[in-house]
């Protein structure tokens, strides 16, 4: 009798946490990567200028927020300047009534969703712990199938919901460590605005499988034009100094 009441108490936490709402702002710092100029002839002076200029940019960190609602999140940027034309937005959501995510596909010249079942993910949970905003988190290394991250998460906060495309853990994620980028809470609230959980735009069409593949080929190869732009926009600016 003892056994099941206590099982009891366990259940009802944990379903009193999953329909709490949280607000959990992040920042990022992400490693650099090997700047490819795509066939352009550059001067060696202008690499060095343009490698350093992204260097000083890398170390600033991006903020994120992740908005959670009774098993519902989203998560996107925090920043208040609008994006340029070359750049990708972020947004990540999750359904209550869906175990995989949607992960918005911004290729600036077609927006639309891509469903990943996250089916692929394997977790190695450690007795290692850390503290993050005065919350004791677990160690999990958290494989993709591309990349091993350590993660942190807090079991204080029993959700499963994370920043990007991390969450298959039994806990809220607060620290994701790869070699790729470092993201970090900064503060955690349980009060927000709902309309700031954004639903997805019904207009967006939505793929998955080899469909979504073929859908992301196509949209890199669109992406490598803007970027292409991007590059001769610094280096006129560079040129122009």
């Amino acid at each position: 009798m003892k056994k099941t009441s206590i099982l009891f108490l366990i259940i009802l936490f944990s379903l009193t946490f999953a329909q709490n709402t949280f607000k959990v702002n992040y920042e990022t710092i992400y490693q650099p990567n090997k700047l490819n100029y795509n066939g352009f002839q550059v001067p060696e002076n202008q690499k060095i200028e343009i490698e350093k200029q992204i260097a000083e940019r890398n170390k600033q960190p991006k903020k994120f927020v992740l908005y959670y609602n009774d098993g519902n999140s989203f998560f996107t940027s925090n920043s208040k300047i609008n994006l340029s034309k070359q750049e990708q937005k972020t947004e990540f959501f999750r359904l209550k009534n869906k175990d995989g995510l949607y992960w918005l596909c911004d290729y600036i010249i077609e927006e639309f969703y891509g469903y990943y079942p996250m089916d692929n993910v394997t977790t190695e949970y450690t007795n290692e712990t850390q503290t993050i905003e005065n919350y004791t988190c677990k160690l999990a290394l958290y494989n993709n199938g591309e990349t091993i991250s350590k993660v942190w998460y807090t079991e204080d906060i029993p959700i499963s919901a994370g920043p990007y495309n991390y969450y298959k853990v039994p806990g809220l994620i607060l620290k994701v460590e790869n070699s790729k980028l470092t993201c970090y809470a900064t503060s955690i609230s349980k009060e927000f605005d709902k309309k700031d959980l954004k639903k997805m735009d019904s207009n967006l069409k939505i793929y998955e499988g080899e469909e979504l593949k073929q859908k992301q080929i196509e949209g890199k190869e669109k992406m490598l034009g803007n970027k292409r732009k991007e590059a001769e926009q610094m280096m006129n600016e560079i040129k122009n100094r």
